[in-house]
């Protein structure tokens, strides 16, 4: 629930304290202090998802689906808004089943403006094995981006800890060698990303991407090539809100072991037509390009 309906459910009498109107949002309880809250069930409409899961493979034990641009993969405070997990459970209902009631199935994220490759698990003990994959650094993914300026080595490496911002609650900071405190040195986290160069477009000023991440932070690709002056077009929190219409970036490919069958899986996503078509120059077509050998 988020903090905005709490203050309006305070702001409607709704919560007692010791059998007193609660009047305001800073109010202290100590123990043994007792909390009424009137709850009023709202009226539930048949849900019928107005989103399709695109289906890059299907088994008995996982499904690997395109996540498309603007889509969160789960609910989270303040999003209102159909999600992937949404229609995963309307068709696939055997995952209330799991014991994760939050996020039932739900593997790994990508942030919600991020297209590309998504698995999602049908039930407890497949998402156990894999997340212990991504736990272990075992699930290999490719992420394509294009970035704003001429990056300047055509392979690197960024090694570079995240943490959260203390001043935003929802953006990421690479950690300042120089301003380490005791919370950084808490919650900060490892992350690691590399990174090559497939095209430069000196004319507009871009560079095409290819990037594996080592780590699995939130943010982490955004952050990091924001960190050194080369944010993803249209990252409305790393970089310049008006640069693009999307955020430029797409999970290409994912590689992993079945939980199951222990062979190996590859799943690719076709590059977006939007930023296929904003790429296509007179000199270049990114049909041609080869990505990953093929």
């Amino acid at each position: 629930m988020s903090r905005s309906q709490i203050a309006k459910w305070i702001e409607e009498n709704r919560f007692q304290l010791n059998r007193q109107p609660v009047k305001k949002k800073s109010t202290e309880i100590k123990a043994g202090d007792i909390i009424d809250i009137e709850l009023v069930d709202p009226v539930q409409k048949e849900y019928h998802p107005g989103l399709e899961l695109k289906k890059l493979f299907e088994d008995d034990y996982l499904l690997i689906i395109e996540k498309p641009c603007g889509i969160s993969v789960h609910p989270g405070s303040g999003e209102k808004n159909e999600t992937i997990l949404d229609v995963f459970k309307y068709y696939y209902p055997q995952i209330t089943q799991i014991p994760d009631k939050d996020r039932p199935g739900i593997v790994h994220r990508l942030d919600k403006d991020t297209s590309g490759v998504l698995i999602l698990a049908k039930d407890m003990i497949t998402m156990g094995r894999l997340q212990k994959q991504f736990k272990r650094r075992k699930v290999h993914k490719t992420y394509l981006a294009i970035v704003s300026g001429l990056v300047r080595y055509r392979n690197g490496t960024i090694d570079a800890p995240i943490v959260r911002s203390t001043h935003h609650r929802t953006k990421f900071n690479v950690v300042n060698p120089l301003e380490i405190n005791e919370y950084t040195e808490t919650h900060a986290r490892e992350a690691v990303t590399e990174y090559s160069v497939i095209f430069y477009d000196t004319t507009r000023n871009i560079t095409f991407l290819r990037l594996h991440p080592i780590s699995g932070r939130t943010h982490q690709i955004r952050v990091h090539l924001a960190h050194i002056g080369h944010p993803v077009l249209g990252d409305k929190i790393y970089g310049k809100r008006d640069s693009f219409p999307r955020l430029a970036l797409h999970a290409y490919s994912i590689e992993f072991q079945h939980p199951m069958s222990k062979n190996t899986l590859h799943a690719t996503s076709i590059f977006p037509d939007s930023l296929r078509k904003f790429l296509k120059n007179k000199s270049i077509g990114i049909s041609h390009l080869k990505i990953d050998g093929k």
